[in-house]
């Protein structure tokens, strides 16, 4: 037989080990393990389809049905391990080139490899160790990773995953472990005792597991370490321009504002018009809230001339403290509500109170950005300083600009309109400052119509140009630069700001809360001794969210915004949903939809924080009788070799008498034996051999343990005799009976 084997290339270890495999999957227990297994890969699996992070996009669950084929192919051969891991490593490579390579989508193709060698690998590694080691631990782990990582970054309406999952991952864990238990002990009374004893001991570490993920994560945030290693990191800065980031054609699911986002500023037909909340600031007086500068005019948009970074550390002041202290110094808090890196910004920028990096083009700040991204719910506090000269103190200033001033912001495009330049000169012909220049400029603008959505400007045409004499209507981008260019061609320094507006009121004083529709573009011009001053061209309307009467944003101004003095009536916008045109000092309303105050994390851990604390009831309730069942078995099967047969025939006697069967004072052993044969028809064979056994080492003439063969017998026959005891006697006399 041995010599057959070979002479077919097959070792008795490789049958051997074949034939493991193939029992177990060629029976219900091993057919349900893998049937389990691409449920829990498949629910990691879809969660990523589902998103759609490019489109069109590999089919994940026929390279995941692959691996797991190939991984059962695999899983039987007599070659090494290494080899065999290569080998799936190879066919892993073929199929991701296969499946990435057909997309019609060149951008997309190295993150579709990513996705497609992700899914292999997992798929492969989990099956392999569910078919070779019975452990679904390993499938559980990477399958979470996936999902977690995946669900990070998608909004909370993907969320139903997690629970799939977790259930899933019960029920594999549990599985496996029973079927692992299966092949090692053999069938046996214990083995539904011990399932349901692992069943819940699973449950109860995944609950506490689910829990702190969903509970402590999202809070535990080391900030100062994060900074230290993407300051050490600094690479990490250009990573989104590297060829290598295979991420960068990935749109991002969630609330995202980055500084490379803001590189170029484009004409187009639309603005921000969500009412979702990115950030809350609390300051001591209301502002604009700068994100980004822009000095360079393109006829298709904004962008900026070369850029400097400098790194900051915390609470060091940023430029000349002289300069700066002829200012207001204001100090503000912002907590953010979405991932971004750029920092709000008010006036001149000072310092921080985290290390961050100050962006420098044409001799001035542009913006200050963290080295890190920063996630919902940190906060920052900024030190600036703000100048807030009158319309008067402006009035009389002259044209004595700095020569990198004009270097720099009267740059115009070479092919600029010569209509836009007429158009300023003939407006502004009367004005003979900065100041009236840009008085005239504005009333001008101030009668063209406010629309949120428009046409945006044609190919190969000036923005500004279409949108004053075409279009003849826009939102702020196109106001701010309309200005911003018309006051460069009668020469008066210029440049383009955007971020956000000062925001709805908070639930206290000082409290401003920034939505998305509040995003905002507006001019800075250069007056000589002043410096930048904010100017509002944007017309105030309630569809503009502009309250400032006249182009001077000063502080004054703004505070005398109409809602700003209704912070004492109003409820937290946080927690209420309620319409804003609320006059001021009308009365609150008396109930709403909660919304804002509490993430789906948070939610989601306190249904899981409900769950866990019913698990924990529940294992307060039924843990004294697992304890007592599994003493009950250790009693049971326990094996004493010395006195093995006197501790079966007593044991069955204990059983029998817990089902009411047990022997009566006057009976004899055989005559016992005898009356349990009729009871127990199939076990007349293996009542024998107990008591006889026994018969023979309570009275008969032999010393020391019985031989191997005699004790295999009698384990054999307690196996049967006391299964069927255990049938008549129930779960629940089993814990209670008074002879236990």
């Amino acid at each position: 037989m041995a010599g057959s084997e070979r002479k077919q290339g097959k070792t008795p270890v490789t049958v051997a080990m074949w034939g493991n495999i193939l029992s177990r999957l060629g029976n219900r227990q091993g057919l349900v393990n893998i049937i389990l297994l691409f449920l829990v890969l498949e629910i990691a699996v879809l969660s990523i389809e589902q998103a759609r992070w490019i489109t069109p996009q590999p089919p994940l669950t026929l390279v995941l049905v692959l691996s797991m084929l190939t991984a059962w192919l695999l899983a039987g051969s007599r070659l090494p391990g290494g080899v065999v891991h290569i080998l799936a490593l190879a066919i892993g490579s073929g199929v991701t080139a296969w499946q990435a390579y057909r997309l019609p989508a060149p951008e997309t193709v190295s993150f579709a490899a990513f996705l497609v060698f992700l899914t292999w690998v997992v798929g492969y590694v989990s099956t392999w160790f569910v078919l070779r080691r019975e452990n679904a631990w390993v499938a559980v782990c990477l399958g979470a990773v996936v999902l977690l990582v995946n669900l990070s970054n998608l909004p909370d309406r993907y969320y139903f995953f997690f629970g799939l999952y977790f259930i899933a991952a019960i029920f594999l864990i549990t599985q496996t472990r029973m079927v692992r238990q299966h092949y090692i002990s053999g069938r046996g009374a214990g083995f539904l005792g011990r399932g349901l004893l692992y069943l819940v001991t699973s449950l109860l570490l995944l609950v506490i597991l689910a829990v702190s993920f969903a509970w402590v994560v999202p809070e535990m945030r080391v900030p100062q370490l994060q900074t230290m290693i993407a300051t050490r990191m600094l690479w990490k800065q250009d990573i989104e321009k590297s060829p290598l980031n295979f991420f960068a054609a990935v749109p991002a699911k969630q609330p995202l504002s980055t500084s490379s986002a803001r590189r170029d500023l484009l004409f187009d037909k639309d603005w921000h018009r969500e009412d979702h909340i990115d950030f809350v600031v609390n300051s001591q007086q209301p502002s604009y809230w700068r994100m980004h500068m822009y000095d360079t005019y393109t006829s298709q948009g904004w962008v900026n001339s070369p850029i400097s970074d400098h790194m900051l550390k915390q609470e060091v002041p940023w430029g000349d403290a002289d300069a700066l202290s002829a200012g207001n110094t204001v100090t503000y808090t912002v907590t953010t509500n979405m991932m971004t890196d750029t920092l709000l910004t008010a006036g001149s920028f000072v310092s921080s109170d985290t290390q961050v990096l100050v962006h420098v083009s044409a001799g001035d700040v542009i913006s200050v950005t963290t080295p890190r991204i920063l996630g919902p719910g940190e906060h920052y506090t900024v030190t600036s300083t703000v100048f807030s000269p009158s319309p008067a103190d402006l009035s009389g200033v002259g044209e004595d600009y700095p020569p990198s001033i004009v270097e720099h912001y009267l740059q115009l495009p070479s092919r600029f309109p010569e209509d836009i330049r007429l158009l300023s000169e003939n407006i502004t012909r009367d004005a003979r400052t900065p100041y009236q220049k840009v008085m005239a400029i504005d009333d001008y603008l101030s009668r063209i119509p406010y629309e949120e959505e428009i046409q945006a400007p044609p190919e190969g045409t000036d923005g500004v140009e279409h949108f004053l004499f075409t279009q003849k209507s826009g939102f702020c981008l196109y106001y701010a630069s309309a200005m911003a260019v018309m006051l460069r061609s009668v020469d008066v320094p210029s440049r383009l700001a955007v971020g956000y507006l000062p925001g709805d009121p908070g639930e206290g004083v000082g409290e401003y809360v920034l939505r998305d529709k509040h995003y905002h573009a507006w001019l800075q011009a250069y007056f000589p001794g002043y410096g930048w001053v904010d100017l509002e061209v944007t017309p105030r309307s309630a569809e503009s969210e502009v309250s400032v009467e006249t182009p001077w944003v000063l502080a004054g101004t703004i505070g005398e915004y109409p809602q700003y003095g209704t912070w004492q009536v109003w409820p937290t916008p946080l927690m209420w949903d309620w319409p804003y045109d609320i006059s001021p000092g009308e009365a609150a309303p008396k109930s709403g939809t909660l919304r804002g105050t509490f993430s789906f994390a948070d939610e989601l851990g306190q249904a899981l924080l409900i769950i866990f604390g019913g698990a924990v009831i529940i294992m307060l309730l039924i843990t004294p009788g697992l304890v007592f069942r599994s003493a009950f078995y250790r009693w049971l099967w326990g094996v004493d070799r010395a006195n093995l047969a006197s501790r079966v025939y007593d044991r069955m006697c204990s059983l029998a008498s817990m089902v009411g069967l047990g022997p009566r004072p006057q009976q004899t052993p055989l005559e016992f034996a005898a009356e349990l044969a009729v009871e127990f028809p199939e076990q007349a064979k293996s009542l024998d051999d107990i008591v006889r056994a026994y018969v023979e080492d309570r009275f008969g003439r032999r010393e020391g343990k019985p031989g191997l063969f005699e004790e295999a017998e009698i384990l054999k026959a307690r196996c049967g005799v006391y299964n069927s005891l255990l049938q008549r006697l129930g779960p629940v006399k089993r814990l209670f009976s008074r002879r236990f």
